[in-house]
């Protein structure tokens, strides 16, 4: 096995130094990145402000005070805080084992709740989501789609053509600070909150960059910094809520230079994608296999995404996390899921049977060689106790 000096693989993805100085000269972002021809960008704290403010922007242009908004069960809770502070009923709607919506019980659900106003489609670890049907349904129940792009480097293929809006969030893929986008038509006038006037730069813009540079220095030393103390496996992790606050002007600099380095960023990715694909096809076994079957040409993905028995899941992930890598349950299900396990048992079984590992372009390849081998020896070892 590799040795690696524990903690010294990051989970974050760390900015260079020339792209923090050259962005105080540089022009700010427009987010045209991420747009068709047609559309424009509005950014926000995140992609579940651009959410909220998508369906806050739609429910007052049918003049209505109230709104149904359906979205998958296999949701980070913690997303929902924003739409969950309007006057909206959410109904989570089951996906099947290749995230895509149910269609069997989705004309019943139309049936009991009504028809919904706004209809959610996520687009998991940057892989597109079968949207043909999707649009289909929307068309035939009176409902505006919204694609949530989070995970998803820039636009390719069917994502965002489509759609009322779409949905993307930069910081997970990107080293900058906090940003979501939402995009949508020029036309469309979206509804902010009142927030006080963009800042040149704030405090949390500072904390990140100094947090960001540090973190860069001990880990290029292979000097330990993580916390030792591992997340129980069992333990629904929430993230701290934010307020909605304007982008300030460095963080969009800061994306302006990173625009130019896109593609990049994803052969990166995408050759790290396929290592750790490689080494865990090697194994024959049944009880370990990529999430997805193929890595489509356009897919920048965010994490590796691995399939794992439940029986050897949570020996492989505190197995790794000992050594220093940073590997991840998907975050706390809405409770409403978690209350109705019979309704929603696929999104349930995928929260408790994937585990994520970081393939981003901070990673050098002696960190994914030392995470497959470890990877590959965890799940033999599991097997070996099973």
């Amino acid at each position: 096995m590799i040795g690696f000096r524990r903690f010294s693989i990051p989970i974050t993805i760390l900015p260079q130094i020339w792209d923090l100085l050259s962005s105080l000269s540089a022009l700010q972002s427009s987010g045209k990145a991420w747009c068709r021809p047609g559309q424009k960008a509005i950014f926000s704290r995140g992609s579940t402000w651009g959410i909220a403010e998508a369906v806050r922007t739609l429910l007052k242009s049918r003049n209505k005070n109230r709104g149904i908004v359906f979205l998958p069960d296999y949701f980070c809770n913690h997303a929902l805080i924003p739409l969950r502070l309007q006057q909206v009923q959410l109904v989570f709607y089951p996906i099947t084992e290749n995230l895509n919506p149910d269609w069997s019980l989705l004309n019943d659900l139309v049936s009991q709740y009504g028809s919904p106003d706004m209809f959610i489609l996520v687009h998991y670890f940057g892989f597109p989501a079968e949207i043909t049907k999707v649009i289909q349904f929307c068309r035939q129940v009176g409902a505006e789609l919204l694609e949530d792009a989070a995970h998803v480097l820039i636009p390719f293929g069917d994502i965002g053509k489509h759609s009322w809006g779409t949905v993307f969030s930069p910081y997970k893929l990107l080293p900058v600070p906090k940003i979501g986008i939402l995009v949508t038509s020029e036309n469309r006038e979206i509804i902010h909150e009142t927030y006080d006037k963009k800042k040149r730069v704030d405090i949390n813009t500072w904390k990140w960059i100094g947090k960001r540079l540090l973190q860069s220095f001990l880990t290029h030393y292979k000097i330990s910094w993580r916390s030792q103390k591992v997340i129980p496996f069992e333990l629904d992790t929430e993230a701290r809520f934010e307020e909605n606050s304007p982008v300030n002007i460095l963080s969009l600099q800061l994306l302006k230079i990173l625009e130019s380095k896109l593609e990049s960023y994803k052969t990166t990715r995408r050759m790290y994608y396929k290592n750790v694909e490689e080494q865990i096809l090697s194994i024959n076994n049944d009880v370990a296999s990529p999430l997805f079957p193929s890595l489509p040409e356009g897919v920048c993905p965010y994490l590796f995404p691995i399939r794992l028995d439940q029986n050897i899941i949570e020996y492989v992930y505190y197995r790794l996390n000992a050594v220093g890598i940073p590997a991840q349950m998907w975050p706390a299900l809405p409770a409403e899921v978690k209350e109705k396990p019979f309704g929603h048992k696929i999104a349930i079984k995928l929260r408790e049977s994937i585990l994520t590992i970081p393939i981003h372009q901070s990673l050098t390849k002696h960190h994914i060689e030392c995470i497959v081998s470890n990877l590959r020896d965890a799940i033999r070892e599991s097997l070996q106790t099973k």
